[in-house]
């Protein structure tokens, strides 16, 4: 074995010639990574056999086995590939995301176009297009529009700043560029969004072919709820805001959604205005931001997408009024079939849900409700004990600060469910139903939900359930849609039931 100068190290041989390994680096072979490292003398750096950077002759390359031979030789780390976040067994690309984020977010205009981005995180439109697929379940440019929009919104209800200047500042060209994608997003225009200062009701337009029915549905899955019911005067369901059990009333008539809402008690003034976070809760059970029109255009060049768009009309995919709302949701539904799910989840409302008011409606128990329960007043209740010991244990992280969900939300899907997953009870099933109903990602598959399996099984016209495995692969001709086309699969179950 070779040694170092001061023969402090033994250097470990490779198994590999020098011209393999080039091939290799050549060749960007992710499977060589970890297994050796390629030592640039010219720059002085170190990188993975991965790494994308343009490579030097081979006789300006040193191999070496290990990030610790590589540092003790003086070679620096590579800032495109980050060797050091892989040996600390961290996802370059899940930082490269989360960074590029933070970039955004603190300067939204600085980024006229998908060019500059990608300029500025060091890598190709393609490369960029890829990592936000991956990460965030969108384009680029809807990313880019994602977070101008939020900007917009803070700054039109805590400033007087001119629409216009607005729109400009967090990087929109026109004003007409602006209204059109304010408007996709948030369903109002930006003057009827900072009238949410100051008002108890508002109005959405809502998309054309839009109907409230699945939605209804969706939200109603128990029929004896105590926390939001349906009658011939629209939907009423309590929610949390500020705090603060508030019941609001949502009637749709034509294209059109009309929200009121009572409020029994004094909001928290330091935090966002009432009308604000009713408005998201709002466009999150409507489903709103299913992005319906991509999944229909891209299903003119996919023809198993086309041939499940035409099961049904267009489908929004409503989520619940929290992401906590859709965990709890997800744990108690583990494993039992819809009906007993939805018995326990009145079970639980009555239990540890506030009445609101004067009325008879509970609201559904935040996370503070739920950490304070013992498993045995769960189990009173027909919880099995392991259920009821996830779902306190799943409150108590988020109580605790240890799960943020809705941090989550607007981050990396990759993070979301591995954070999620690491809170014990959470597998992925329950994850990726989390961050359909819960989060908002567009490119979810719920591997080893009972429903999907058998819609899978009938669409393929296959001759047995899929398994597991076989499930990942049959939604692959649906990404990066696959939340939509989840939901387009259950449907079909219930059309041919």
């Amino acid at each position: 074995m070779a040694m170092t100068k001061g023969n402090t190290m033994k250097f470990k041989s490779l198994p590999w010639s020098d011209d393999f390994m080039y091939q290799a680096i050549l060749n960007h072979e992710q499977k060589y990574n970890g297994k050796f490292l390629t030592c640039v003398k010219s720059t002085g750096i170190y990188c993975l056999p991965s790494c994308p950077a343009r490579k030097p002759l081979l006789k300006n390359i040193r191999f070496l086995a290990t990030e610790q031979e590589a540092i003790a030789e003086g070679f620096r780390i590579c800032k495109r590939c980050r060797p050091d976040l892989f040996y600390r067994g961290e996802n370059q690309d899940e930082n490269l995301f989360n960074e590029m984020l933070v970039r955004i977010r603190a300067h939204p205009a600085a980024f006229q176009n998908i060019g500059t981005l990608a300029k500025s995180c060091g890598v190709s439109s393609t490369k960029l297009n890829e990592l936000v697929r991956v990460h965030a379940h969108i384009s680029p440019a809807e990313l880019l529009n994602r977070e101008r929009i939020a900007a917009a919104c803070l700054a039109l209800v805590t400033t007087s700043q001119k629409i216009l200047d607005i729109g400009l500042a967090v990087g929109f060209e026109s004003e007409a560029s602006f209204h059109r994608q304010f408007l996709s997003q948030t369903a109002m225009t930006p003057s009827a969004y900072r009238s949410l200062r100051d008002t108890s009701e508002f109005t959405l337009k809502l998309p054309a072919d839009f109907t409230p029915d699945y939605a209804w549905r969706y939200h109603l899955r128990d029929k004896s709820s105590l926390s939001e019911y349906l009658d011939e005067h629209g939907f009423t369901k309590a929610l949390w805001i500020n705090h603060v059990p508030v019941i609001i009333h949502l009637k749709i008539d034509n294209a059109t959604a009309y929200c009121y809402w009572q409020q029994p008690s004094t909001s928290d003034v330091n935090s966002q205005p009432v009308g604000v976070l009713i408005h998201q809760q709002v466009i999150r059970l409507l489903g709103l931001n299913t992005n319906v029109s991509a999944f229909q255009s891209s299903a003119k060049q996919n023809s198993q997408m086309a041939r499940l768009l035409a099961q049904s009309s267009p489908l929004y995919i409503p989520m619940t009024a929290t992401p906590f709302e859709s965990l709890v949701w997800a744990i108690i539904g583990q494993q039992i079939n819809l009906t007993f799910a939805a018995a326990l989840r009145q079970a639980l409302i009555k239990l540890a849900g506030p009445v609101v008011g004067d009325s008879s409606l509970h609201i559904h128990p935040s996370a503070i409700n739920i950490a304070a329960l013992e498993p045995q007043q769960l189990t009173d209740i027909r919880f099995s004990r392991a259920k009821a010991q996830y779902l306190i244990t799943a409150a108590k992280a988020i109580v605790d600060g240890e799960l943020d969900l809705d941090q989550l939300a607007t981050g990396s899907a990759i993070t979301a469910e591995k954070k999620l997953c690491a809170i014990k009870g959470i597998g992925p099933w329950t994850a990726r139903y989390t961050m359909m109903r819960g989060l908002g990602f567009a490119d979810c598959t719920p591997v080893g939900d009972s429903g999907l399996h058998t819609a899978l099984q009938q669409f393929y016209q296959l001759d047995k359930r899929p398994t597991a495995t076989e499930v990942e692969q049959l939604m692959k001709p649906f990404s990066p849609f696959r939340t939509q086309a989840t939901t387009y699969l259950w449907e079909s179950l219930r059309k041919k039931s």
